[in-house]
């Protein structure tokens, strides 16, 4: 049996197996690396390519086979980028486009996610799904870590509408423009939490490191310290002898939040909060919005009924609040009423919104009319944006200089007064 370099598919020939060699040596792939492509004579005529060996197998060793356990974990539980997704859709769709059949292009794209092992795997179990009869919204169902509700369901309308294809690309170019928009959102939050956690840092530092020591000093001359500096000092002694409480209180309050927000009553009120705050909270709105108008106008464009467009978008817009607010507003469009009428009634859709989901819902136009709503929302975030970062800069500059200088004058007061008490000696 002919063996080949193996790179790609290109030039494959009906009852041969390819073994896949490093290029330019003779010595074969390690087992649990090798990767087989065989080409039977089924009637499909379609190309099978498994895994004989899976990557990462125990080898009896229980040092090795701890690692490669913990290692399968690590895996199972990484995160797929949303860009990674974006673009394994793009060229999912490009390689339908040209004709190749869905198993085919899955196991292509899975190929060449060498870099995504868990993106890897995930494209060859979508394959192997529909191999068995399933299709690929169905197979997606069981990856709902990583493809949400609105994508499944996008996907679900292409395949009974005979344009996947098209639904697959028009889904990458929302999932882009949805991950542009939540890269702004999180740049602009995450300059400030990274300079107040810096801060913090170093206050903690000096209470345990520096402040001691000008402690000791003050003792010895036995002057009466100004009401700054006992305030100081207080809280360097309280942070000196219970430090190591303080540590772990902190790392148990941040994982006792992370567990509180994974609840239903914990998630709720985090992004309430989260949407009243005085600066950041109108971003987070409008982020939602965004999101909203989007995959709805995609949803409502690939076929997908109204309501059932409403019910599959509240779960994927990414806040619990505007979840429950999007399915009884759901709710009341089984009644009768009209969509535009239902959100009049909450402060959570502004008027501009109402007002064009109104005229939408008038011209039956609403999915082209909710997709210019996204738009101007997009183009609002990244005005807020540019000027959020021109004022966070100065505010963020006065915070520290009001921080550090009232470090100084409590460090400073007692000193200045021992010089005065030396000098009129």
């Amino acid at each position: 049996m002919p063996e080949k370099l193996a790179k790609g598919f290109a030039g494959a020939e009906e009852d041969e197996t390819f073994e896949l060699k490093r290029e330019g040596s003779s010595v074969n792939v390690p087992q649990e690396k090798q990767l087989r492509l065989e080409i039977s004579e089924a009637r499909t005529g379609k190309i099978l390519l498994r895994r004989h060996a899976e990557m990462g197998a125990l080898t009896g060793n229980p040092v090795l086979d701890f690692f490669q356990k913990a290692n399968r974990y690590l895996v199972s539980h990484s995160k797929v980028k949303i860009r990674d997704r974006a673009t394994v859709f793009r060229l999912l769709a490009v390689m339908l486009n040209a004709g190749l059949p869905l198993i085919k292009s899955l196991d292509t794209l899975g190929n060449q996610q060498q870099k995504n092992v868990k993106l890897s795997n995930i494209l060859f179990g979508l394959a192997r799904r529909i191999e068995s009869g399933k299709s690929l919204s169905e197979a997606m169902l069981e990856h709902l870590d990583v493809f949400d509700e609105a994508q499944i369901g996008v996907i679900k309308a292409g395949e009974a509408s005979g344009q996947l294809n098209k639904t697959l690309k028009s889904l990458a170019d929302e999932i882009e423009k949805s991950a542009s928009v939540q890269g702004k959102i999180k740049g602009a939050l995450i300059y400030p939490m990274v300079i107040m956690s810096m801060l913090i840092g170093v206050i903690f530092l000096m209470m345990i490191m520096v402040v001691p020591q000008m402690t000791q000093l003050f003792i010895q001359n036995g002057q009466t310290l100004p009401l700054p500096t006992k305030i100081l000092v207080a809280i360097s002694d309280f942070s000196v002898n219970y430090w190591p409480i303080i540590i772990i209180s902190v790392v148990g309050l941040v994982f006792a939040i992370g567990a509180w927000k994974k609840t239903r009553t914990g998630k709720y009120l985090w992004d309430a909060m989260i949407l009243k705050l005085p600066i950041f909270g109108p971003i987070m709105q409008k982020g939602a919005l965004s999101k909203f108008a989007r995959s709805f106008s995609n949803m409502m464009s690939s076929g997908v009924p109204i309501i059932k467009s409403i019910e599959i978008v509240a779960h994927a817009v990414g806040n619990e609040v505007y979840k429950r607010r999007l399915l009884l507003t759901a709710e009341d469009m089984k009644r009768g009423i009209p969509m535009a009428e239902n959100m009049s009634e909450s402060n959570l859709f502004p008027k501009i919104l109402v007002n064009m989901i109104e005229v939408g819902e008038q011209t039956a136009q609403l999915e082209t009319v909710v997709l210019k709503v996204a738009d101007f929302y997009d183009e609002e975030i990244d005005e807020v944006v540019k000027s959020l970062t021109k004022i966070m800069e100065p505010l963020i500059l006065a915070i520290i200089g009001v921080t550090v200088g009232g470090l100084v004058a409590a460090i400073m007061l007692p000193i200045i007064q021992l010089t005065n008490v030396a000098g009129t000696t």
